[in-house]
């Protein structure tokens, strides 16, 4: 059993090197990102503490909780795109016949699939999260202990699963639709809107549909209001740790769902 955890680590971690090696080989474009999501995300933060600023509170959420909840959703956000932006381009794995090579190998479809792009561009969605993310830690006062720090870890852990989970969901329907078409841009409007602002300002049907049916909210939403102390929470156990279990949940489902899918791949001409 360790033997093969191990030669699966080793494959992961040498696929890992391979996929970073080729994405250095254009260190300007590695910059441009830098720059371009720095931009972007710190523009949307402004746009945030602007509307907060203007109406005082959204969903009786202050300025300061916004910046933790903020940082914390790029944060996911930066990991499931490092990890899972592959999942992006499954349609056209499936249409072009791309799975025939992972099906030549002893090894897992997905997991060869997972790890054979690691997307070190990715990481440059984490830059402008860190950034909001420690502003939002010293805005609330924070305190830094192992709770808290375990508590982020596991709700950073969720969320990034949840997040790819939704993504390989989307993906894996391409086995039966037989179309390149995705998901994509919907899914990260969801992502954004759910994760990045307080789900209070939403109506009570909404509120429900992304905490137990499509469950979103737990990619920030619950775990940051746990963290921070807010009122409201009556479930004696750690949000962050539900939002993990709901996320390992998602990706078992998830992954569950790309298997049988692959009884329907027709490799290419599909």
């Amino acid at each position: 059993m360790w033997k093969k955890i191990k030669y699966y680590v080793s494959v992961a971690a040498a696929l890992t090197r391979l996929a970073i090696q080729s994405q250095m080989e254009y260190p300007f474009m590695l910059i441009g990102h830098v720059l371009a999501n720095c931009v972007q995300w710190v523009v949307g933060f402004a746009t945030i503490k602007f509307v907060v600023d203007s109406f005082g509170s959204l969903g009786g959420w202050g300025y300061e909780s916004m910046a933790f909840l903020y940082g914390m959703s790029v944060l996911s956000h930066g990991l499931v795109v490092v990890f899972f932006i592959q999942t992006w381009y499954m349609p056209y794995c499936v249409i072009e016949g791309e799975y025939d090579m992972f099906l030549l190998r002893p090894m897992g479809v997905l997991f060869q699939f997972l790890f054979e792009d690691f997307n070190l561009i990715g990481i440059t969605d984490m830059i402008p999260g860190l950034m909001v993310f420690f502003y939002g830690c010293a805005k609330v006062h924070l305190t830094v202990n192992f709770a808290n720090t375990a508590m982020i870890l596991f709700t950073l852990t969720g969320a990034t699963l949840i997040r790819g989970a939704v993504w390989i969901f989307c993906g894996s329907l391409s086995f039966w639709t037989k179309s390149t078409a995705n998901f994509t841009d919907m899914v990260g409007e969801l992502f954004e809107r759910v994760s990045m602002y307080p789900l209070t300002i939403y109506p009570k049907w909404t509120q429900v549909l992304f905490t137990f049916f499509l469950p979103l909210a737990w990619i920030t939403f619950y775990p940051v209001k746990d963290i921070l102390g807010m009122e409201g929470s009556v479930i004696p156990v750690p949000m962050a740790v539900i939002s993990l279990g709901v996320g390992v949940v998602m990706f078992a489902l998830s992954c569950g769902l790309f298997r049988v899918g692959m009884y329907r791949y027709e490799s290419a001409g599909s």
